[in-house]
Parts: structure tokens; sequence; C-alpha cells
């Protein structure tokens, strides 16, 4: 499948601007498409010095907070208002980037670079580096917030870094709402055992309504599905074995969990899995019996499989990332964790040393956990381990298992 231009919103007024050739480009700024403002910026090249190295940094830094577009490789003068084209060598560039706003940005940035050749000077053009608005905004670079204006950007205010936590607090709200939702929509009963179970809803939230509805029971999006089989949490991918065409979409599913109700009627439920994929790309993961219990001395210890929590949420950020490239969206998706009941469970990791010093087994200290985040689908393609770390990292911080995870947060 040909990957398409990437499209690029430039404010209200260019809400999607797509470059394929270097002459594009240039027609971009001839027209004005391109020009300075609170969405885009241009410059000559990246810099070695130093110095040149921390203002790219809080150029990108400036734009994570609502997101915009660096084009790099065009000349401004600025006495005259007026841009050209100005090729920078392509090679190595776009490590460059990388390397500079992982190094200099707190916490560090996810960028995507598009390269684009000019086809008279081959190795070289002009990068168009996209800064998506991060769910970690604001970015420190060098002990300062940064923020962009109409047309530069400055060291944010304490209202304006109050204001931009509190826009990433509000986000927490919806996804505990979001994950109330799975939770309420859970098939097996409650009186059927009180193990660990793991909630995940995600939304594509600019996606149209139809996005999937002609993919939807196809042999294209089974394969992406059945393919995460073979990756992270594999062995609780592979519990989906059935499929079927629900009225939201398509559901894979463990056998005997049709649709989201339990039709078998064990005394003891087995693990299931349930995934859902709706016709504008909404996913609902649910996964059961992710604990267990263990008799310890006198009484009962519950243990917890975090590590493969861990690993079927990466799981999950990989089928974003490929669903979303597949089928041509390339926007932000909202992703929500959940995983209840949890109070004073133990890792699984460290159910041998229990026996010799109980005392000094971390025990979870609250009912539930839940997390959210957002990203791309570009993120989600190339970076899940940071994707899953954004939304798992405090379950394993608190079980003391963090150092154990670094594989699938990588």
């Amino acid at each position: 499948m040909t990957t398409p231009a990437p499209q690029f919103y430039l404010g209200p007024a260019v809400p999607r601007w797509q470059p394929a050739t270097f002459e594009g480009v240039r027609e971009a700024l001839a027209d004005g498409t391109v020009r300075e403002h609170h969405w885009i910026d241009v410059k000559l090249e990246v810099g070695g010095s130093e110095g040149a190295k921390k203002e790219f940094a809080r150029d990108v830094a400036s734009f994570a907070n609502d997101g915009g577009l660096l084009v790099i490789g065009v000349a401004e003068d600025k006495a005259n208002r007026a841009f050209s084209m100005a090729s920078v060598p392509l090679v190595g560039l776009p490590e460059q980037v990388d390397q500079i706003l992982r190094s200099r940005c707190d916490p560090p940035l996810f960028v995507q670079c598009h390269p684009i050749e000019d086809p008279a000077n081959p190795g070289s053009g002009v990068l168009l580096v996209e800064v998506p608005p991060s769910p970690l905004a604001p970015h420190m670079v060098d002990g300062r917030y940064h923020g962009r204006g109409d047309t530069t950007k400055h060291a944010l205010s304490d209202a304006e870094v109050v204001r931009l936590f509190e826009r990433r607090s509000a986000r927490q709200v919806v996804t505990r709402a979001l994950i109330d939702v799975e939770i309420a929509r859970d098939p097996v009963p409650p009186d059927r055992g009180i193990e660990a179970r793991l909630y995940a809803a995600v939304r594509a939230t600019a996606a149209p309504p139809e996005l999937l509805t002609e993919h939807l029971m196809g042999h294209e999006i089974d394969r992406l599905v059945r393919a995460r089989a073979e990756g992270p949490g594999w062995k609780y991918w592979r519990l989906l074995s059935e499929d079927e065409p629900r009225a939201a979409g398509r559901g894979w599913h463990t056998y005997g969990l049709n649709s989201r109700e339990l039709w078998l009627d064990h005394d003891k439920v087995r693990t299931a899995a349930d995934l859902e994929v709706s016709d504008n790309g909404s996913l609902a993961l649910f996964v059961s019996r992710l604990s267990f219990e263990k008799r310890v001395g006198d009484g009962k210890q519950k243990f917890l499989h975090d590590g493969d929590a861990v690993a079927v949420v990466r799981g999950l950020a990989e089928l974003v990332g490929s669903l979303g490239t597949t089928y041509g969206y390339q926007g932000q998706w909202q992703l929500a964790v959940g995983m209840t009941p949890l109070a004073k469970v133990v890792s699984a990791d460290v159910g041998v040393a229990w026996v010799d010093s109980p005392e000094d087994v971390l025990r979870y200290s609250a009912e539930d956990f839940v997390s959210g985040t957002t990203a791309t689908t570009a993120e989600c393609r190339e970076q899940p381990g940071a994707v899953t770390r954004r939304l798992m990292y405090r379950l394993v911080r608190a079980l003391g298992t963090a150092d154990r995870r670094v594989e699938l947060f990588a």
C-alpha cells in the first residue's frame, strides 16, 4: 500500500496542507500558504553549535503545546518579509533532529520528520518537522517552558504553565469516564471471581465516522488483529480466537464470550478476552484473570501478572499504529487503560521471594489503576514503547517492577 503524502494543520485558514514535492513547497512559499505564524515556522538549518541546538529545541517545544510544523531549508529575507528555498543536506538530518529533542527537551519530544528531496540537487532538499500536540506539554528546555505566540516563541508565564497542566488534568477526567463505561460493560459477572481485569478504550479524536466501515469485515483488518498474537502479550491476544459482526462494528473474542456476553455457564470462568473495533476506529479491549491467589502462611495473597498487562497494552498501541497507517488516519488517538481490583496485590515477579521476606514486598495501595494519554498514528507505529510507558509506568513503579519492563517501554 502506497503511503500518502502527509497532511499538516496550519491553522483555521489552512486546515490541510499536503505537500508532495519540492516544487509544491516552493509554490506554498510563493502564495503565502507557508508563512510564519502560530502553527508554522521556517529555518535555514538546524545548526551545529550548542546555542543553535538549544534554540532549535526551544522552537520545537513551543509548538508542542498546540502542534505545529517547522520547515528546514528555507531562507528568510526579514527586510522584505520574503522566503526562498535553500536546500540543505538531508542525509542524517532527521536523526540529528531526534537526538537534539531527546537530549534537550524535558520530557523528550516525539516529532515526525518528512524529507522532500530537491530534484535539482539529489541528497538535499527541505525537511518538514511535524510536531503533534504533546500529551506531556509543556516541555522544558534549559529550565524554562516555552510557548508560541502569533509569529514567535516566548517563555511561558506561571499562569500559562498552570493552564497547560490543568488541561492535562482534564484529560484524566475523560480517561476515567471512558474506563467506567468499559467496566460497566464487563461481560464476566462480579460473582465469578475477584481476579484483576484490564480494560482499555481508544478513540480516534478526529476520524470520520465511517473510517473503517468498508473494511471492518475484510481479511486485512482480521490479519492486523491476529498479528498481535505474534508480539507482546501474545498469549492474551491469542484468546481472540472467534470473531463476529456487531452493532458497533466487529468483535474478536474468546470462545463463549459472544457480543460481550458470557454464554457458557462455567462455575469458574476461564481467562477471557474481547476486542471490539468500531466504524470510526474506536477500540475497546477487555482481558480477565490477570492475577491469581496463592496461600502464604495462614492466609492468601493475590499476585498480579503486571508484566503481561504491560505487554497487552504494548500490543494495543502497536495495533493502533497499524490500523491508522493501513486505513489512512494519521491524526491523534486518545488511549485509556484501567485495571481493577488491585488492592494489596503483589507483582507475580516477586512471588518466589515472598516466602523468605514478605515484609519487604510491595503491595499495591489502591483499589484500581487508571491512566490515559494521547498519541498520533506515527508515534504508535514508531514508538509504541513510549506510548506504553506513559500508560503503564505508574503501575509498575508502585509494584517495584519498573526496571523489569524496560524492554516493553523501549
